[in-house]
């Protein structure tokens, strides 16, 4: 009788370079992949935009939904990476022993997740494509208007912000290096991040005070995290998401070019 050995995948570890393509949307891909260090940017394509679904860093996994069979065998989005990243890269084989042996029930809630997950992203897609029609037709429309709106300028005030949900007595200390209606770029200590999360998409109150001696508070959500030139800081990109109309008429006021 010959003894027949199951095929054995090795966990491998690879590493990539800042703006490396690890994943393209559409591209046959089994594997699943653990981020040891760095951060990789989730994303699909729509009308030659590219949506950003997710930031991973160290910790995170993706891949997965193709071995969860929610999309066959086909990678629903693409991941790039936006930091040096090293990645241990898992073989399908290594659990899909243990997800078919799963309690039905256990199993069923894991594949209802990854679906409604492949679902919010689409959505997501959907709305940030329409979101970018409706700001371009603003600016053929009225340009005047979406200039004012769309307008960056260059500050440098001093601020605090917290993450929505807790007490205004939580007062991390920033700067605001640039600013308009619509976003701002916000300067942080690094060690802000070690207390609070600072992931793409979380939402945070920043207060200041304008020069003409006005305080305005606003909500605002990440959109980017990049490195400062001042050692030891951090840029935040920033989407504003609430803004009073007092609060948007003096900043409108303020940012008058």
């Amino acid at each position: 009788m010959t003894n027949k050995q199951e095929d054995v995948f090795p966990v491998i570890t690879l590493k990539y370079r800042k703006g490396d393509l690890i994943i393209k949307e559409g591209d046959y891909g089994i594997s699943i992949y653990k981020i040891i260090k760095g951060k990789v940017s989730i994303f699909q394509e729509s009308e030659d935009k590219d949506i950003v679904l997710s930031t991973l860093g160290p910790g995170h996994i993706f891949g997965e939904i193709a071995f969860l069979n929610i999309a066959g065998e086909i990678r629903s989005a693409s991941v790039r990476a936006i930091e040096n990243a090293v990645l241990e890269v898992w073989h399908p084989s290594m659990l899909s022993k243990e997800y078919k042996e799963m309690p039905p029930m256990l199993k069923y809630v894991v594949d209802r997740i990854s679906a409604r997950l492949l679902r919010m992203n689409k959505l997501i897609v959907q709305l940030t494509t329409q979101e970018h029609k409706k700001r371009t037709s603003i600016k053929k429309r009225e340009p005047w208007a979406s200039k004012r709106r769309y307008y960056r300028k260059d500050v440098d005030l001093k601020c605090h912000y917290r993450p929505v949900g807790l007490s205004p007595k939580v007062r991390l200390p920033g700067r605001i290096r640039d600013m308009s209606l619509s976003g701002l770029g916000l300067e942080i200590v690094a060690k802000n991040t070690k207390s609070f999360s600072h992931m793409d998409g979380d939402s945070f109150i920043v207060n200041t005070v304008l020069p003409n001696g006005k305080s305005i508070e606003l909500e605002a959500n990440i959109v980017t995290l990049t490195k400062s030139e001042t050692p030891g800081k951090l840029i935040l990109g920033m989407s504003v998401t609430e803004l009073s109309a007092g609060a948007k008429s003096l900043l409108g006021f303020f940012l008058m070019p």
